[in-house]
């Protein structure tokens, strides 16, 4: 007897080519994965896998196995999702992608909320930059992503949060003092940023270089994956960077961190709900998606209310 779990290991490391990937995102150690797929080919009596460049790669046996996994895995979810319907108890898992920004100060606290509503869900949280969560969900690991640049034509999406970039550095730094710069000062300054896949630098290279700077003439200093990471190298007395405005309000009102103008610098952006056009989406994600929005509209309704009683 086949157990659905080892299936699902044995599609993940199919769709990721790499056992460590798909330990990441099913939350799995590296050695149970091991473990997982030898037992299954004990089971089917032939090698699933071979390493190819660097990567996992079906066999032709571990071809044929694939096909038939993927297809008995989306009738599972589909029986599973129809259960639950009936005994109005979802016990299903909610793969969710998360670009690293949303991760630290917004998501969090809406699945907190949700798995109110849900109890006997499972969620399992992905997080990586833009790209990242794309590949994710094109190769079928994940169900939904959230990201923070617009998607490409591939996805079925939903513009969710408006989001502002700043630039900001140290209450000492000498750029403190100015409060605002012409964007060629940009050149002497020490940069902390994110990765190169990374939705937020996409959004503010393609600015800079509207402005008219050469994004390879900037003094990059340190790259960084953790927006956490980034404000306390800056926090810490060095450089500057670009967040958003979500995750530096707490410090700004503290004064750890402090704004600074571009002169012409303005980024105003969304973040995107997504899930691959070419997929059906699982009963528990559109539930999910549906209460993000709920949740947006129920917070815009409110501060529309508070700013009529002002004026």
């Amino acid at each position: 007897m086949i157990d659905i779990s080892k299936l699902k290991t044995f599609v993940t490391v199919a769709d990721l080519g790499s056992f460590s990937k798909a330990s990441e995102i099913l939350y799995i150690t590296q050695p149970a994965i091991t473990q997982q797929i030898k037992s299954l080919e004990k089971t089917i009596g032939s090698k699933l896998f071979q390493r190819q460049g660097g990567k996992m790669v079906l066999t032709e046996e571990g071809k044929r196995i694939y096909d038939i996994a993927k297809l008995l895995l989306a009738s599972y979810e589909g029986l599973m999702e129809e259960m639950a319907r009936i005994k109005k108890d979802l016990k299903d898992t909610l793969f969710l992608g998360v670009s690293a920004t949303l991760s630290e100060y917004i998501v969090p606290q809406m699945v907190a909320g949700f798995h109110g509503e849900f109890p006997s869900s499972t969620i399992k949280i992905f997080t990586g930059n833009s790209q990242e969560v794309e590949e994710g969900l094109l190769s079928g690991v994940l169900n939904m992503g959230i990201i923070e640049r617009e998607p490409s034509s591939k996805f079925i999406s939903y513009p969710w949060l408006e989001d502002e970039i700043l630039f900001f550095t140290y209450p000492d730094s000498p750029l403190t003092k100015k409060g605002e710069i012409a964007p060629d000062e940009l050149y002497e300054v020490d940069l902390i940023l994110r990765e190169t896949n990374s939705g937020t630098r996409k959004t503010v290279k393609d600015k800079l270089e509207e402005l008219g700077l050469v994004f390879e003439r900037l003094k990059i200093k340190v790259e960084a994956n953790s927006s956490r990471t980034i404000m306390n190298i800056v926090k810490s007395g060095y450089g500057a960077s670009f967040l958003s405005r979500g995750l530096l309000i707490r410090e700004i009102q503290m004064g750890s961190l402090v704004p600074v103008k571009i002169k012409g610098f303005e980024i105003k952006r969304k973040f995107y709900i997504i899930y691959p056009k070419n997929s059906n989406i699982t009963f528990l994600a559109s539930k999910f998606i549906k209460f993000l929005m709920s949740q947006t509209q129920n917070e815009k309704a409110i501060k529309e209310e508070n700013l009529t009683k002002r004026v």
